[in-house]
C-alpha cells in the first residue's frame, strides 16, 4: 500500500513516517522543511508549501497513493482567525484533490480533543461539538466537509481526536518539555494552573492507532485517541522531578505557592469506540512515557 503523509516533518509526522519506513510501506512525505534524517528506506520526501497546490499536485498524482494521512497544520501555535481560515482552505483544497484520485481508498486526519469544547468529564465521539475558538471551528468545519466528501466518493475515513500527546520531538514550548527543562536547571516550572488535569497520551500509542487504521477495515467516523483518564499537571511535575532529580522538593514548593483551589479543567477521552472498532488501546503509562521522553531528550 502506497501512503501519502502531509506534515511529514512535524511531531506526529516524523514518528509515523519512521514507523511506516521500518515496516516497508512506500511513503511520499510532504513538508515545507525536509528533516535531516531524510534518507529513510522507502520514503520519498517532497518539499512543498501546501498553500500552493501547483507545488504538490503533480507529484502526488504520479505517486498514486492508496491511503492519505493528513497531519499538516501550518504555523502552530498561531491559532488566530487569519491562520485558522488559511489552514482550513489549505486542508480542504488538499483533501479535495486527493479524494478525487482513483487510487485513493482511505483518508486519515488528525483532529483535536479541543473540538469538544469541554472542560470537565469524559468526551465521547457521539457528543455534539462546541468550538470555542477559531482553531477548533476550522477543525470541525474540515471534518464536516471530509465526512460529506468521503461518503460521496465511497471512501473510508478516520478523524482522530487526539488528546494531549507528548514525547520526543514535541515542540519545545509545550508543557512537558518545559517542565523537564526547568527541572534540569533546578527550578520549579512556572505553571499557572497546576491542579488542572488532561488526558496525556504518549506519541507511540498515537502512531500505533494511525498504523492500525491504515492496515484494518473499519466503519468510518471519529475516533478518540487518549488513555481514558486524566492526570493533574502537578502530578506530571512530581513524576518528572523524581525522574530528573530523584526528589519532590520543587513540586512541594510549587504546591505551597499554588493559589488554585480546584481544577478548572479536567477532561479525558472515552476510548471504548476506538478499542472496539480499531482494536486499539493506549499501552504506555504516564510514568513510562515521561521516562522515555526524558531519556531521549538527553
Amino acid at each position: 500500500m502506497k501512503i501519502l503523509v502531509t506534515g511529514g516533518s512535524g511531531f506526529l509526522g516524523k514518528h509515523l513516517v519512521t514507523k511506516l519506513s521500518n515496516i516497508g510501506f512506500p511513503v511520499l512525505a510532504i513538508s515545507r522543511n525536509i528533516p535531516q534524517n531524510s534518507d529513510l528506506v522507502n520514503v520519498t520526501w517532497h518539499r512543498a508549501d501546501l498553500a500552493c497546490p501547483n507545488q504538490y499536485q503533480e507529484k502526488i498524482e504520479q505517486f498514486a497513493p492508496e491511503a492519505v494521512v493528513c497531519l499538516s497544520w501550518q504555523d502552530i501555535p498561531d491559532f488566530s482567525l487569519k491562520k485558522s481560515i488559511n489552514n482550513l482552505e489549505i486542508t480542504i483544497t488538499l483533501l479535495d484533490f486527493v479524494t478525487n484520485l482513483k487510487s485513493c481508498k482511505k483518508v486519515l486526519v488528525s483532529g483535536s480533543c479541543l473540538e469538544y469544547g469541554k472542560v470537565k468529564g469524559s468526551c465521547q465521539e457521539s457528543e455534539s461539538v462546541f468550538p470555542s475558538d477559531y482553531f477548533t471551528w476550522a477543525k470541525c468545519s474540515i471534518y464536516t466537509w471530509l465526512s460529506m466528501k468521503c461518503k460521496k466518493n465511497n471512501l473510508s475515513y478516520a478523524w482522530f481526536r487526539i488528546f494531549y500527546v507528548y514525547g520526543p520531538g514535541q515542540r519545545s514550548g509545550s508543557l512537558i518539555p518545559t517542565i523537564f527543562r526547568s527541572l534540569k536547571a533546578s527550578e520549579s516550572c512556572k505553571i499557572k494552573s497546576p491542579k488542572n488535569a488532561n488526558d496525556f497520551i504518549y506519541i507511540s500509542d498515537v502512531i500505533d492507532a494511525f498504523y492500525g487504521a491504515l492496515t484494518k477495515r473499519f466503519n468510518s467516523g471519529i475516533f478518540n485517541l487518549g488513555t481514558g483518564k486524566s492526570t493533574q499537571v502537578l502530578d506530571i511535575h512530581e513524576l518528572a522531578e523524581n525522574i530528573v532529580n530523584q526528589s519532590n522538593y520543587l513540586t512541594n514548593e510549587l504546591m505551597s505557592t499554588c493559589s488554585q483551589e480546584i481544577a478548572d479543567v479536567d477532561f479525558w477521552a472515552s476510548t471504548s469506540k476506538t478499542k472496539q472498532k480499531l482494536d486499539w488501546r493506549a499501552k504506555v503509562s504516564i510514568l513510562e512515557g515521561l521516562q522515555l521522553t526524558y531519556e531521549l531528550l538527553q
